[in-house]
């Protein structure tokens, strides 16, 4: 199945069925098939042309690990942006992972789209959105700080995590975004 997800704020669900998206029922997300147009779909794609992409990396991975929600308790799969080179604001950085993520590029959205479970939660009142996981259960928000900066976590320390702890899964090409990086200092 090659879906491409999409991030529809609910007072946009109208909208997206009326441009003939499809509604995944078990996901509870929106999705275009391969013959769809995705141009008639670009607001949904999770690309924001109002944020700086200021991250940018050739070389990353979608870091995927399994943890109880902190909703229901269950065992889920939470995913992190991890680059094992890239640049942030024009400075090089080597071993780093993105939390708060707030936008992405096209090719990126088309990538993530395999982990509808990640996607973004609704414009707080600045009108600023986050990509968050969710338990594809209960639905429950997974909150980043607790997935990035808790010793024992899967993603503070992914170079050095446990054999088998973290799945990478690569990303192919460039890919751009805005978020906030985040690396163990040795």
């Amino acid at each position: 199945m090659d879906r491409t997800y999409l991030y529809v704020p609910p007072e946009e669900r109208a909208a997206v069925s009326s441009a003939g998206a499809h509604w995944d029922d078990r996901l509870k997300c929106w999705y275009i098939e391969p013959g769809d147009d995705p141009a008639r779909f670009a607001q949904w794609l999770g690309i924001d042309h109002e944020v700086e992409l200021s991250i940018i990396s050739d070389h990353a991975h979608v870091a995927a690990a399994t943890v109880p929600c902190c909703g229901c308790a269950r065992p889920i799969e939470v995913i992190c942006i991890y680059c094992e080179t890239g640049t942030v604001s024009g400075e090089p950085l080597t071993q780093f992972t993105v939390t708060d993520i707030q936008a992405v590029d096209g090719s990126l959205a088309k990538q993530l789209s395999s982990w509808p479970a990640f996607r973004p939660i609704d414009p707080g009142p600045d009108g600023t959105r986050f990509f968050v996981n969710h338990c594809p259960h209960c639905g429950a928000e997974q909150d980043d700080r607790d997935l990035h900066t808790e010793p024992g976590e899967p993603f503070l320390d992914i170079p050095h995590s446990a054999p088998d702890a973290i799945r990478l899964t690569p990303l192919v090409g460039e890919v751009r975004l805005s978020g906030d990086e985040h690396f163990t200092i040795e």
